[in-house]
């Protein structure tokens, strides 16, 4: 039975190619030109005109898990009274059949370039012994980091949790912002939802303690956002009007600690607030502890 004959996403566009992901899950693209010519189209033929014109081209769209141009119509006599209009799609078997894998996406997908970095780079230690630590081999090793095998999960786990100490995480990322997103997927629901709803707490700054809310207040600061515009002379100078400036727990980076709320920054605004504790036993931030009173439930999926 046939499996991988439709086609779930188009990923880029990019004349005469379209690339996209097959419902089995690869990263494919096709030639569009190239395959007209395997298929014998000729101009004057239906949907011929989709790589005479390169911004037809682009109006594809994907309906019916379908390459399909809705432009590109003609209409077919079914009767003597009646005729139906069509668009112009590619079945989707000789679109992936004439496709070929994108091996650049391919690539992304595996865990070669990760392995060998912490293999080389972090630890130092041979492919060998890193295949003797997971019962393995140099040669299965090197499979793996050139890419040429695609381990299964249990494996993947045995070589960064045996062989490499390490913990495997499944991550995701938005391709507009990989370091934003990528960052904001170690948090699970719970926690990103409790600290949109608390972005603009003043709680949430480090060394900001009830006395220094009372009298940010009174300045019109009520929320990180206007903590996050104050420009930092005018801040010195509230400050300055009590004890607060001395007092107060790095008062120097509340602004900057406002700003990353504002951002959603949290892994950000979680890093800088360890390196500002009081207690280096601790093992949370001031915005963890907080939160963890607050939703009872863990806040990673690490």
């Amino acid at each position: 039975m046939r499996t991988n004959n439709r086609i779930l996403k188009i990923t880029t566009i990019q004349f005469p190619w379209i690339s996209f992901v097959s419902n089995n899950g690869e990263h494919r693209k096709l030639n569009v030109k190239k395959l007209f010519r395997r298929l014998k189209f000729r101009k004057g033929d239906f949907g011929y005109e989709i790589i005479q014109d390169q911004e037809l081209f682009s109006s594809v769209e994907l309906l019916d898990k379908t390459l399909s141009w809705l432009q590109v119509k003609t209409k077919i006599k079914v009767s003597e009274e009646e005729q139906i209009e069509m668009f112009f799609q590619l079945d989707p078997i000789n679109a992936i059949d004439h496709s070929e894998l994108d091996k650049s996406q391919q690539a992304e997908l595996t865990f070669g370039t990760s392995i060998k970095e912490v293999r080389k780079y972090s630890l130092n230690m041979t492919q060998q012994e890193l295949g003797e630590k997971i019962g393995s081999d140099k040669q299965y090793i090197s499979k793996i980091e050139n890419q040429k095998t695609d381990p299964e999960l249990k494996t993947l786990k045995k070589i960064y949790e045996v062989g490499l100490d390490r913990k495997i995480y499944v991550a995701h990322y938005d391709e507009r912002d990989p370091i934003g997103t990528f960052d904001q997927s170690i948090f699970r629901y719970k926690f990103l939802q409790w600290a949109s709803e608390n972005q603009s707490d003043l709680r949430l700054i480090e060394g900001v303690g009830k006395a220094a809310s009372r009298h940010l207040f009174s300045n019109g600061i009520d929320s990180t956002q206007k903590l996050a515009m104050i420009p930092f002379p005018e801040f010195v100078s509230i400050l300055s009007e009590t004890n607060l400036l001395k007092s107060s727990h790095h008062p120097d980076t509340w602004i900057v600690q406002a700003k990353l709320a504002v951002a959603a920054d949290w892994y950000g605004l979680i890093k800088l607030q360890k390196l500002l504790s009081r207690n280096k036993k601790s093992r949370y931030s001031k915005i963890e502890q907080l939160a963890r009173r607050e939703i009872k439930d863990h806040l990673y999926f690490l």
